[in-house]
């Protein structure tokens, strides 16, 4: 692991120690006086959790789309086709995520493709 990585490592690592107090500290106001089951701790870190799955899918995916060259050529017949970038929702694993997709159309092929970065 280089240098920059272990720093954002450890930033990542403190983000979430913050985040988990004030999950907690959430929690506990819902959940008002008296003692919680364990199970609905875990239920409430789950939902964060997910919270934040679907968060990092949504700003990965942005920055994997925003590296896309503006026009790209069409994989059939190699004409320059300019790049429109679209969202769509798609269910994943955690819950629903709002993507931003890359689409090309090319007018001499009638088509459309979704170029990857």
């Amino acid at each position: 692991m280089d240098a920059k990585q272990a720093a954002l490592e450890e930033k990542l690592s403190e983000i979430l120690r913050q985040a988990a107090e004030v999950g907690a500290r959430i929690q506990a106001i819902e959940q008002g006086p008296g003692t919680p089951h364990y199970d609905q701790i875990e239920s409430h870190a789950r939902r964060s959790g997910q919270r934040l799955s679907q968060l990092m899918q949504q700003t990965r995916t942005a920055e994997v789309t925003a590296g896309l060259p503006p026009e790209i050529d069409c994989p059939d017949c190699g004409r320059a086709c300019r790049v429109n970038q679209k969202t769509r929702q798609v269910l994943s694993e955690d819950g629903p995520v709002e993507l931003i997709e890359n689409v090309a159309h090319c007018t001499r092929c009638r088509r459309d493709f979704f170029p990857s970065a």
